[in-house]
Parts: C-alpha cells; structure tokens; sequence
C-alpha cells in the first residue's frame, strides 16, 4: 500500500483482513469511541478493531503505509482526551477492545501474560482462581494496555505502588519501522540487560508505540479488611494520623485517602440509603483500610488490631471520632465523591500532587487561590493522602466565566509545580486537555530527549494526539 491508496480502498482492505466486527463506519457505531469520559468530542474516520497482535501489527504497517494519522483507544476511561480523535475527522480509531487473544497466569512466579484489551476485572477474575489479584484499585473498569500507558495508580498505591511498580515485561508495536514488535512477555522480576521498554512505554500515553501484551506481577488476595472512617480536626492531624498507623500498623496499610467535610457530606447526600457516619460533619475525615493475606481463622484479628489502635488516637486526641465498619460500606462513601460532586453543578477538577510532608500547607494555599479567583466556589477536595495524590474538585457558579476558571487553573498549576515541588498531573496524564501545561512545566532537556524519542519513532506524527517534545 502508499499514500495514493484512496480512502475506500483502505477500507476495503480493513474489511477483508478484520471482518465486520472489526471495522466501523456508521454514525451509530462509532459514536462511542468518539467522546471523552470528561472532556470534548471527536469524529473518525472509522474505528479500526483488530483481534489478535498479528491483526494489530499488519493494520498498523498499513496506516503507516498509506499516511493515516490515528488515535489508539482502549477502555476510553481517560480524563484528558489523549484517546478520543479530533474534531477534524482525520484520524483513525484504532481500539484494543478486541485485542484478547491471550491470558495467561502462572501462579507459581505470580504474574500474568495479558493482551492489551483486557480490562482490570478480567484480569482480577482470571487471577482469583488461583489467590491472586492485580491490586491496582480504582473506580473505572480500564484496559490493562491503558493503564500501562498511564501508568495507572488508584487508592492503593501506598501498598503497592502503581503499575510501573507492577510491570514486569511489555510487548508492543511500533509505527516507525511500520508493525515492528518490540519488548517481550519474558515475567523476570531481575534483568538488568540494557533498555528497558517497560520504562520506556509506562506512562508515556501510548505516544511511542502501541502495546500488544502486558506481563504483571501478581499479589496473594486480601483474606480479612479492616477499615474506619476517622474524623479529624485538620488535614494537618490526618498527616500525623498517616504517619502514626504507619508505625503502628506497618505494612498492613493498604489505603489512606482524605475527604474534606464537603466532600463527605455530598457523598453521603448522594446515598439515601446511607446515614450520616457522624453526629457532626467533621472539618476533615480519613478512609483508612488494613489488609492481610492472612485469614481470620488463623488466629490473628485485624479488626481487633485496628480498633485498639483507634482506641490508643482516641486517648491522644489525634482522633475526634471514628465508625468502623465493613469494607464495602465504607468504600462506597469514598467512591461516591466524585459522582455526587458532579451532581452538585458545574465541576471544576484538579488531579495533582505533593510531597505527604507539605499536602497541609499545599491545601491551605490552594483554598485561598480559590477563594481569591472564584470566591463562590464550594471545595470538596478528596485524596490519596497516603501517596500525597490530590483530588481538588470544586463546585462553581454555572455563570462562571472560562477565563476566571482558566486563570485558576494556571495559578493552582503554578503553585504545585513552582512553590511545592509538585506535579499538575498526578495520575490523569497528558493529553489535549493538558498539553499546554505539559509544555510550560517540563524543563527543557527532558522536552529535548523526549522530542528525539518522539521523532525517531513517529517522523510523521501519525500516532495519537499528545507530543511529549
């Protein structure tokens, strides 16, 4: 194939090789890989579905080959548009969905061999029949592709780290040279033999080249939770909270995440079927989770362990009140805060991040920049407290002017990145929503080296929709 292929016989040749599942063309059809989970709308040309990683590799060669641009889409559970097409209708759709021909656990080494289309529950099903789970905990259901470009975290990172922590080999297909396979699906937690396309590709957004087999480490199932909802005076004793179970409980912790007053009481709100967990809304709460793979009937009580600690903050004054109860009840009120946040008027997010020693002080800046750019505005700020991971939603007037909004923005990106050392982009990424951010906050020879990357391996710019140079 070349350049002067025409459209229709492009897709001619799609049709032949994937069939009818794996090529789309009606308005219908391809209206859900044309929008955003948050942000904007795009049109394709056609949604391109290949089945297996030969499929992948050949549709790739032949995009290249004729000069099509194209975005790859997995689960499309992003937030910053890096897989939805532009408005323009010129790229391609080239999702993963289909892409599950292959997964493989092996129990013994606790990993697993997964095609990129796979979705984490999937993965976690396949895993529970032999005691294991890939513990990357979050409220969307992504692609395990997605979340290596990425480089997904979620609530229980302070435990496991996130998927780089977690990736132990990638293979993957690059656009230049056009359907050349690179990596492997080798599960060796030891290799120092050179370039590692693991880090190359983890959270790289997919701009490099497109994964075809993810291989992960696997963890034992949780057999017994426990979990409070503890409230506190301050962000500042949720700190001390943080560090004092930390001490205590060691490596049983398994989440740490903040909720503002706010946010608690619109989570609560949003569930009519659950009661207020305290008398008093508090200033500040924490959702706090141990685990073990040790089962109750072995002697050991992680609840009992849990409340007499609670009982030891309690005495101290660290801790105002606390409800203890089951896991899945507790979790739903955090799960909760997002939706019923949205569900209060026009939403407003930040996903950044700071150091756990200056989350406090970040905090309390970030309040009064809202205060002073949107006085209106009503903060229900949630967070991974145990990685330092801020959640800074707000809720704002629906007159609100975009340039007051934008002008916010700016200035909370300012103050992470310049005064707390911080990130602007925690886990959400890079993508069209926040590429101008990308550009303005990374410094310049780290923009350098990833341009060469870039260039080397996508000349034309055909792949996707976010540059990292």
């Amino acid at each position: 194939m070349n350049g002067a292929m025409t459209h229709d016989a492009l897709l001619a040749a799609f049709a032949a090789r994937l069939g009818t599942p794996g090529v789309l063309l009606d308005a219908a059809d391809k209206a859900p890989y044309e929008v955003s989970a948050r942000h904007g709308r795009g049109q394709a040309r056609a949604v391109l579905r290949p089945a297996s990683r030969d499929e992948l590799a050949w549709v790739i060669e032949q995009l290249a080959a004729a000069g099509q641009a194209f975005v790859v889409q997995g689960a499309a559970t992003g937030l910053v548009g890096a897989a939805t097409p532009t408005e323009a209708g010129s790229q391609w759709v080239l999702s993963t969905q289909r892409l599950r021909d292959g997964l493989e656990i092996d129990p013994v080494n606790r990993s697993a061999v997964v095609a990129a289309g796979y979705r984490l529950s999937d993965l976690n099903r396949a895993a529970a029949e032999h005691g294991l789970c890939f513990p990357i905990d979050l409220g969307a259901d992504p692609s395990l592709g997605g979340m290596v470009a990425t480089n997904t975290g979620g609530a229980r990172l302070i435990r496991y780290g996130g998927v780089r922590e977690n990736l132990l080999a990638v293979e993957a297909v690059l656009l230049h040279p056009p359907g050349a396979r690179v990596g492997s699906t080798r599960a060796l937690r030891k290799n120092n033999t050179g370039l590692d396309w693991c880090q190359l590709l983890a959270g790289t957004l997919g701009a490099f080249a497109v994964l075809s087999r993810v291989t992960v480490k696997l963890h034992p199932v949780q057999r017994q939770a426990a979990t409070a909802l503890v409230a506190v005076e301050s962000p500042a004793a949720a700190m001390a909270l943080l560090g004092s179970v930390e001490q205590a409980l060691g490596e049983f912790v398994s989440a740490f995440e903040g909720l503002s007053g706010p946010a608690l009481s619109a989570a609560v709100g949003h569930l009519p079927d659950v009661p207020a967990p305290f008398a008093k809304a508090p200033a500040y709460a924490v959702l706090l989770e141990v685990s073990s793979a040790i089962g109750p009937g072995a002697g050991f009580d992680l609840e009992a362990l849990l409340m007499a600690w609670l009982e030891s903050q309690l005495d101290s004054g660290l801790v105002i009140d606390a409800v203890v109860d089951k896991p899945q009840r507790l979790w739903r009120i955090r799960h909760a805060v997002s939706e019923s946040v949205q569900a209060l008027g026009r939403l407003v997010a930040f996903d950044v991040a700071v150091s756990r020693s200056r989350f406090s002080a970040f905090r309390a800046r970030a309040l009064a920049l809202i205060g002073a750019h949107v006085p209106e505005a009503r903060v229900c700020d949630f967070g991974h407290l145990g990685d330092g991971g801020v959640h800074l939603n707000i809720v704002v007037p629906r007159e609100t002017g975009d340039a007051a909004i934008q002008a916010l923005r700016t200035a909370i990106y300012e103050t992470v990145v310049h005064e707390f050392d911080g990130s602007f982009s925690a886990e959400h990424g890079i993508g069209p929503y926040n590429q101008a951010y990308h550009r303005r906050f990374t410094d310049r020879p780290t923009r350098a080296l990833a341009g060469a990357l870039h260039r080397h391996l996508d000349p034309a710019a055909r792949l996707g929709n976010v540059r990292l140079d």
